[in-house]
């Protein structure tokens, strides 16, 4: 418990505030290599899963169930990924990084086995998902508390690499598979994703690492505390609990005040998970207006891009094929997100006006890519989405602070709860769809159909708005 305590001992941290400082640097670079691994292996063979679980599902039911580990996939990181965030608050980087590593891990040694779908939602889906969810709160809380000058160029740097493991894995797998089977391939990756272990070994709680400010005297007394004084955590045992005494009275008297301690827990539980969603923000129209229409595009995107290689593998196209199209969306994913960076340097933008625009176009390019299997067409519909991809993915923190300027992390809290339920919900739902249909373009409007809502939605909104101040 000292490195929780090392994280979050206020009282001590207040007292050497002026004397200290984040390194920005030194270990920081190997916190910044553990997020990139992070990022890199946790996003890039979920990139790669329908090329991967193609055959799988083939094999089992269809397409039908892609939808339902996908959807119970992103629901578990959700819920796990806010949860996490209520963990680091007492505990420390590492101990809730290695939950979430070992977790994830599971899920890959788990997922070699399977045979059914069900045991793939369980395997993949739940505890891969939630693996996945607990540590990206560690990697991005940890990242930001070492960094602050150098923070904008790290983050591109690690944005850079999870960019590049979108390209290289469908490559990477579609490679394994011809060479190793399935069942192997699923060894590799998770070979692979072992390294996660060592990255989240690497999350050390920064006060182990704070270095001197020198712009603060060194006469000054308060920078004689060069080392936090870490407290250890003080636990009041009560004796007539944990001592063992003769007399049925005293077992009676123990049991009961264990049960006490058991109900504190669980309302304590509660009472930190009602602290951290704060649902006074819904009773704002205009930001609940924002989190239905981020949540619905964001819903269309993760299923696109879960359910495009199986789209392709319908239309008769080879693994090669299909990998070289899902790599070249991926690349017109980075060159936007570059291209944007430069823009926005230089120019300021409104980012609700770009997202709003960016779906839209999307509601169109989900309906163009069934509506023609032309190997070249569809190329040029995935490089424009993979274009028009990052308007979502890269703008959806600035609108949900445009809505609530003051209250991000609660925003962000409710924006995380609201697309796990949601895409737990809905991506079943277009598995469904499939199931009833046969057919991939009922699931593709169903997509466009999400895009939809945040138009609508937006639109109805703008012209309220402009009324009401008007």
């Amino acid at each position: 418990m000292d490195e929780a305590l090392a994280h979050y001992d206020g009282k001590d941290q207040k007292d050497c505030k002026s004397a200290l400082k984040p390194p920005d640097g030194g270990w920081g670079y190997l916190v910044c290599i553990g997020v990139g691994f992070t990022t890199m292996l946790g996003f890039g063979s979920t990139n790669a899963f329908g090329i991967l679980f193609n055959n799988f599902f083939i094999e089992q039911d269809g397409a039908s169930g892609l939808p339902l580990v996908i959807g119970v996939y992103n629901g578990a990181l959700s819920i796990a990924g806010f949860l996490s965030g209520i963990a680091l608050k007492k505990y420390s980087f590492r101990q809730v990084g290695l939950i979430g590593a070992g977790l994830f891990v599971l899920g890959d040694i788990l997922t070699i086995f399977v045979n059914r779908t069900y045991q793939l939602v369980f395997t993949f889906g739940v505890i891969r998902g939630a693996g996945f969810g607990v540590m990206i709160p560690v990697s991005f809380t940890a990242f930001n508390c070492y960094f602050t000058k150098k923070r904008t160029a790290m983050m591109s740097a690690n944005q850079t690499m999870s960019s590049m493991a979108s390209i290289t894995f469908p490559m990477l797998v579609t490679y394994l598979l011809a060479e190793y089977g399935f069942r192997w391939t699923l060894a590799l990756v998770m070979a692979l994703d072992l390294h996660l272990l060592f990255a989240m070994l690497v999350m050390h709680p920064v006060e182990w690492h704070l270095v001197a400010n020198e712009a603060i005297s060194k006469d000054d007394p308060s920078t004689n505390c060069a080392v936090l004084n870490v407290k250890k955590n003080e636990f009041d045992f009560d004796e007539t609990v944990i001592k063992m005494l003769p007399g049925n009275d005293n077992v009676v008297e123990r049991e009961n005040k264990k049960s006490k301690r058991h109900e504190s827990i669980q309302k304590s539980i509660i009472k930190t998970i009602y602290k951290n969603v704060e649902l006074d923000l819904l009773k704002d129209p205009r930001f609940v207006s924002t989190l239905v229409g981020i949540g619905f595009a964001f819903l269309s995107d993760v299923t696109y891009l879960a359910m495009e290689p199986m789209l392709l593998f319908s239309y008769g196209y080879t693994q090669m094929q299909v990998a070289t199209c899902v790599m070249v969306g991926a690349i017109a994913d980075l060159i936007a997100r570059f291209l944007l960076a430069v823009f926005t340097f230089f120019y300021s933008v409104d980012s609700r006006k770009l997202f709003f625009v960016g779906t839209t176009i999307t509601v169109f390019l989900r309906i163009a890519l069934v509506s023609s299997s032309n190997l070249i067409f569809v190329f040029v519909i995935t490089v424009i989405s993979g274009l028009v991809r990052c308007s979502v993915q890269v703008l959806f923190p600035l609108v949900l602070v445009k809505a609530a300027p003051d209250r991000f992390p609660a925003a962000f809290a409710l924006h995380i709860i609201f697309s796990g339920f949601l895409m737990l919900l809905a991506d079943p739902l277009i598995g469904v769809i499939y199931e009833a249909t046969g057919s991939y373009v009922c699931c593709f409007l169903a997509m466009s159909f999400c895009c939809l809502v945040c138009v609508v939605l937006w639109t109805v909104e703008y012209f309220i708005y402009r009324k009401h101040r008007g």
